[in-house]
């Protein structure tokens, strides 16, 4: 016996298959709407011992999560309404239970087909309570994943500087702005922080009074000197594909590019000029690096290879251009630039076509870092008179806040 859930009767996105609890094969012929994007239902879930939770609801947290990528139009509803789905064209619709014991968690959740109501496909999770966000966000994945074939970034993480002026420290945080931890305390200053993977960060640090590079675990603070030197060592960058670090050093007396293993080792000048050189970035396959130079009388973005040849300059309007971040994707390049008297982001090809600005909410806007699937740009900005961390897509749209201490910057986002 085979089921087959329309969306809406315009040009097909997605085809899924899946298996329902009987065995049954289920087609889901998935639609977009005229906006590109998915009707789907997300309703509350049930409480199975009537001991409800009281924060971290996770229908809230799926809902909000497939709202944050723009690939769904999310319809929120307490229980099951035919005519409400049929008002917005919804054929899918998310539903589930959960059983909260002690500091213990059961959650299920439910993908259903909003026409015949068949069950679709259900998945289990079982944890700690306090972990029923990222059950949460787990989900929200495995749905986009099985609904689009494209995974979202909702378990990837931020981490950005806590200014508190002259003591800076590290923060980490879910990619929604919740869980925040506090990575450093320390009574110096911690900047330009980047993941090497899930486990451990660089970043560069005032601890021996100058600036160096140090490498740290995320699980329990420890940390030890990865760059150093009489000089400035800074603005690191990771490259997981080819297991690199590039980053900024005056060893030589300049402030030139430098790359190096992940673990330190074969350490390697790559730019050999008088200007400045500095905030390196990596494409996406390692083969190639973006970094900032004022070669040209004023900082603006330049493209070279990994080894430091080819080099070519990418940006030319502005008086300024910084923080060069490669989208994931390999296809745009985001960074920070000065145009009309405050600083913005914009985003440009890699062979230099079509800058366009991503930002156009007051304040300054700087610092800019990729969701690890390329559809979300996280970024410092001050349009609400204090620095905190924003996110929005690469178009401009579904801008967001993350942060609302006013003393968020420098934001690095990890990878998958």
């Amino acid at each position: 016996m085979r089921h087959c859930a329309r969306v809406c009767a315009v040009p097909i996105v997605a085809l899924a298959a899946f298996w329902n609890v009987r065995g049954e094969k289920i087609d889901l012929e998935v639609y977009a709407s005229k906006f590109d994007s998915i009707p789907i239902a997300v309703l509350d879930f049930r409480p199975l011992n009537n001991i409800p939770l009281t924060k971290n609801e996770p229908w809230k947290v799926v809902a909000d999560d497939l709202e944050f990528s723009g690939r769904f139009h999310v319809v929120r509803t307490a229980k099951v309404d035919t005519a409400l789905f049929a008002e917005h064209g919804v054929g899918i619709f998310v539903d589930g239970e959960y059983a909260a014991k002690g500091d213990k968690v059961e959650l299920d959740c439910y993908l259903h087909d909003a026409v015949s109501l068949d069950l679709v496909v259900g998945k289990k999770y079982r944890g700690e309570k306090r972990f029923v966000r990222s059950m949460a966000h787990r989900y929200a994945n495995q749905l986009m994943e099985m609904l689009l074939g494209d995974r979202g970034p909702f378990e990837s993480r931020i981490v950005y500087v806590q200014d508190k002026g002259a003591t800076k420290n590290l923060v980490i945080m879910d990619f929604d702005g919740h869980n925040q931890k506090q990575l450093t305390s320390s009574n110096w200053v911690n900047v330009f922080p980047a993941f090497v993977d899930s486990n451990y960060l660089v970043w560069t640090s005032f601890y021996r009074g100058k600036p160096d590079i140090y490498k740290g675990s995320i699980a329990t603070g420890k940390f030890k000197i990865f760059a150093y030197s009489r000089f400035v060592e800074t603005s690191p960058a990771v490259s997981p594909v080819v297991g690199k670090v590039a980053y900024a050093s005056s060893r030589k007396g300049n402030l030139d590019i430098y790359t190096c293993t992940v673990d330190g080792q074969e350490r390697k000048q790559i730019t050999f000029n008088r200007a400045i050189d500095t905030s390196p970035c990596w494409s996406p396959n390692g083969y190639q690096i973006a970094f900032t130079s004022d070669r040209s009388g004023q900082p603006q973005i330049y493209v070279m290879d990994a080894d430091g040849v080819n080099t070519r300059r990418l940006t030319f309007k502005g008086k300024y251009q910084d923080s060069p971040a490669w989208s994931p994707k390999g296809d745009k390049i985001a960074y920070t630039s000065y145009q009309d008297g405050k600083f913005d982001i914009w985003i440009i090809n890699p062979d230099g076509t079509e800058p366009a600005r991503v930002t156009g909410m007051p304040g300054n806007n700087e610092y800019p870092t990729w969701s690890p699937d390329g559809s979300h740009i996280a970024f410092a900005s001050t349009r609400g008179g204090r620095s905190d961390i924003h996110a929005v897509r690469p178009d401009g749209t579904g801008a967001k806040r993350l942060t609302r201490a006013g003393n968020a910057k420098m934001p690095d986002w990890s990878q998958f």
